[in-house]
């Protein structure tokens, strides 16, 4: 029986947080291998299960666009001085 941080049991389907780099999954199955357990995620990485814990699934917010106008009218509400807001989006991440 695969159990997480809290002890609690892990099965094929649970909502997993890997607490090591806050990476959540599904799991989609348990293996063992030569005495040690193995949870496989949906992102076809396997963790050994006391380094995961169960966690309820939320719904991702849908991100909402913002235009120029929007930005420029946030940071005046925020008071923020000083910053250069002439910058290029670099893409990265």
């Amino acid at each position: 029986m695969a159990l997480d941080i809290n002890h609690k049991e892990i099965t094929v389907g649970s909502y997993v947080k890997y607490i090591n780099t806050g990476t959540k999954g599904i799991v989609k199955d348990i293996k063992k291998e030569d005495d040690t357990e193995w949870v496989l995620l949906d992102n076809d990485l396997m963790y050994k299960p006391h380094t995961l814990e169960i966690i309820e699934f939320k719904e991702k917010k849908e991100e909402k666009e913002i235009n120029e106008e929007e930005v420029e009218d946030l940071l005046k509400r925020e008071e923020i001085s000083g910053v250069d807001t002439n910058i290029d989006a670099c893409g990265a991440g």
